[in-house]
Order: structure tokens, then C-alpha cells, then sequence
């Protein structure tokens, strides 16, 4: 073989390498104008800033990079008349987010169709329409004021940012969120709502048709319905508070704190792990409803105040309850001293069944071991009834012997000040 020959293989081979070596192509023409198609069906496309009033197509094989290497905030904006459709297997990504990185913003007014994968945003804005029958992969927050709509297979992830919506959120297959629903807006759960925690508006509603599987609630008066379940098995994070109404065909509930001041509608089972506390917080008089048959084998936590209606925690149940063992602690606040014959209807249902397995504890009070009680169901539900009470000499011992000692403390403060 003479050198020319050679040379020339030698040429050939360059050129055939060239793609494997060339740097990634910026996606052109920069807007996408109406009308025209943008396709990425390689893996080497990328862009910075990047605006769409066209079709932006991310194949099957395509990948499209968002450059997060510029030293400035890089936004790709899908305008109203814009579609940005990425096929399964298709990959957007908007980069890593680290301490030293700028935000990458994905906003779309148009339709955007997801199948394959985007991830790494930090922020995603959606005030048009969202399917996504893929993975959606956000660090900080997805903000939606128009239509999300996760689709069966769709797997949807947020940070601690979560996803607040003021628009509607449909979800049909999996969401791991931090939800915030305000401003009128709408969660319809079809499918599987795990680990997430939903915090929902006095003027928001939020329906349950699938499964809620340890979703901490912040219901804030507004509305939570639907014809799904409930089952809560942790008792890390999040809770229960309902200040609102909550209804669902059943709530199984093993783990956490359940308190509030609304109601709950469904059959409710306790397991040994939950608590629950009526008032807006544990530590803050109310009443809390359930309206349905009420299985428990969990704790009770009733603050107490005083004897009058108003002044101490009621828990209402309009259906069958019936109690197998567990505990309940009745804490007496504001300084409030109970005597012998006090006693409350803490516990309003129709003849309640296994009240007096539960095992009685008090708090609040100064050897609060001494104070000795019965609990008592009728017709109307169940009683604290109060039947040993400190001696007043007791607290006159007690207070003299607290007093005693600031004394010795007091004198030993002096003589150390005097050496």
C-alpha cells in the first residue's frame, strides 16, 4: 500500500470519528417560531436560555441538556402556542443543583407531554397543561396554576419545595410530594399519594378515590373527600390535623398524632402506635369528630382546664366505638386542681365497649400520682370521675418544702458571695 493510500484511510477514518468527538449542538432557531419543529434525536443537544412558540420533540434515543455551566439564571420557556413533547426514553435534563449553581427554570403556558424523563430542574412554573406519563424530577418546586395531570405510569418527585398548586392537579399513578394546595385549587387522587405531606387551604378541596399511604395532613378547615383509603403506618414527620372535614371509606391509622378541631367521616381503626389528641394542637382545647364506627387499641390525649363545657378536650363519635386496651392521659392545665367528685364527659357516643380497659395517667399536677380516678360508661359515653385527690396538707407540705429549699439555695449564694 503506497503513502497516498494510506493517507487518504487515514483521512477517512477522521472524518468517519468526527461525531464522537464533536461538542454538543446548540438547538436551533433560537426562539422555535409557530409553526416550525425543533427534533433532538441524539444524545449531544443542549442549550442555555431557549424560548418555544413551536414543537420541541425529544425522541426516543434524544437527549436534551439544559447548560448549567453559564454564569448566569437559565430558563427554557415553553410559550402558550408551544408544545415540548418528550417521547419515552427521551431525556431533559436541567442540570445538578449544588450550593455553587444558579437556578434552572422549566415554564411552560403552552402543553407540554412527558413520557420520558425530566430531572434536575430546580423550578418548574406550569400555568398551561402538563401530562406526564413518565418521571418529573424537581429539587426545589413545582409551582402549577393551570392542569397537571400524572398519568398511570407517571412518577412524580419533589423536594422539600414540594408542589404548590393554586390550579388542578389530577394524579393517576405515583406521587412522592410536598403538596401545598391553596387559592381554590384541586388534588384528585386516583392512584398512589405516598410519604407526601399535603397541606390544604381553608378554600381548597383535595379527593381521595385511590390510596393516601402515610401522607402527613394539614387540613386548615378546607375540605378532603373521596371514596379511597387511608392507612398511616409511621410515626416519624407529619401527622394529622384536621380542622376541616375528612372523609374517606376508611382511615387505618397505626402510627402518629392524629388532633384537630373537624371532623373525620369513614370507618377508623386505631393501631397501638397512634395518638389522638383533640384541639388544633395537643397542647390546645377542642373537639374533635368522627362520624362512623370507631376500632381502637391506641392512646388518648385530653387536656383539661377546668369542669365547664369549653374547658376541657371532647372527642365525638357517632357511631359503634369500641376500645381493647391502650391508654389515655389526662393532663390538667392552667394551673387548674381537680377535687374529688370533678368528673367530665370526655368521651361523647352511644354506649362505648371496652372503656374500662384503657389505663388511666395524669399529668399537670404536683405528685400527680396521688390523684386517683374512674372511667365510667353510660348511654352518653364515657367519664373521668375524679375519687382521690391530694390532702390540702400535702400541698402545704409540698409548698413549704419548695420554699425551704430556694432558702438553702439563696444562703449559699450569699455565702459564696461573702468568701
Amino acid at each position: 500500500m503506497n503513502m497516498i493510500k494510506i493517507f487518504t484511510l487515514l483521512i477517512s477514518i477522521a472524518f468517519a470519528s468526527a461525531p464522537i468527538f464533536a461538542h454538543a449542538y446548540q438547538i436551533a432557531p433560537n426562539p422555535n417560531p409557530v409553526g416550525n419543529t425543533i427534533d433532538v434525536l441524539g444524545s449531544d443537544a443542549e442549550t442555555g436560555n431557549f424560548t418555544n412558540f413551536g414543537s420541541l420533540h425529544i425522541g426516543k434515543n434524544g437527549m436534551l441538556f439544559i447548560n448549567t455551566t453559564l454564569p448566569e439564571e437559565i430558563t427554557l420557556s415553553n410559550e402558550s402556542s408551544g408544545n415540548l413533547i418528550i417521547d419515552n426514553g427521551g431525556f431533559l435534563n436541567g442540570g445538578t443543583l449544588d450550593d455553587y449553581s444558579l437556578p434552572t427554570l422549566l415554564k411552560s403556558s403552552g402543553t407540554l407531554n412527558n413520557s420520558g424523563k425530566v430531572e434536575n430542574f430546580s423550578y418548574i412554573y406550569n400555568s398551561g397543561i402538563l401530562n406526564n406519563e413518565g418521571t418529573l424530577r424537581v429539587t426545589i418546586t413545582i409551582t402549577n396554576t393551570g392542569i397537571m395531570n400524572n398519568n398511570i405510569d407517571g412518577y412524580i418527585n419533589t423536594g422539600m419545595g414540594g408542589l404548590a398548586n393554586t390550579g388542578i392537579f389530577n394524579n393517576y399513578g405515583t406521587s412522592y410530594v410536598v403538596f401545598s394546595n391553596g387559592g381554590g385549587g384541586t388534588l384528585v387522587n386516583y392512584g398512589s399519594m405516598d410519604y407526601s405531606t399535603i397541606d390544604n387551604a381553608s378554600d381548597s378541596t383535595v379527593t381521595n378515590n385511590g390510596v393516601f399511604h402515610n401522607v402527613g395532613i394539614f387540613n386548615w378547615g378546607g375540605t378532603i373527600n373521596g371514596s379511597g383509603t387511608f392507612v398511616h403506618d409511621i410515626s416519624r414527620g407529619t401527622g394529622i390535623l384536621n380542622n376541616g372535614s375528612f372523609s374517606q371509606a376508611s382511615f387505618m391509622i397505626n402510627q402518629g398524632n392524629i388532633s384537630g378541631t373537624g371532623n373525620f367521616t369513614g370507618e377508623v381503626t386505631l393501631g397501638s402506635g397512634a395518638t389522638v389528641s383533640p384541639g388544633p394542637y395537643p397542647s390546645y382545647l377542642g373537639t374533635l369528630t368522627f362520624n362512623g364506627d370507631f376500632h381502637s387499641s391506641g392512646a388518648f390525649g385530653i387536656d383539661i382546664s377546668g369542669t365547664e363545657t369549653g374547658q376541657y378536650d371532647a372527642l365525638v363519635i357517632n357511631g359503634n366505638a369500641d376500645f381493647t386496651e391502650g391508654n389515655v392521659l389526662f393532663n390538667f392545665t392552667n394551673d387548674f386542681r381537680p377535687s374529688v367528685g370533678d368528673h367530665w364527659n370526655f368521651l361523647l357516643s352511644d354506649n362505648p365497649i371496652g372503656l374500662d380497659s384503657l389505663n388511666i395517667s395524669f399529668a399537670g399536677l404536683w405528685q400527680s400520682e396521688k390523684v386517683k380516678g374512674d372511667l365510667i360508661s353510660d348511654s352518653s359515653g364515657g367519664h373521668l370521675l375524679i375519687t382521690a385527690v391530694p390532702e390540702p396538707e400535702t400541698y402545704a407540705m409540698l409548698l413549704a418544702g419548695l420554699g425551704f429549699l430556694g432558702f438553702v439555695v439563696r444562703r449559699k449564694k450569699r455565702s459564696l458571695q461573702d468568701k
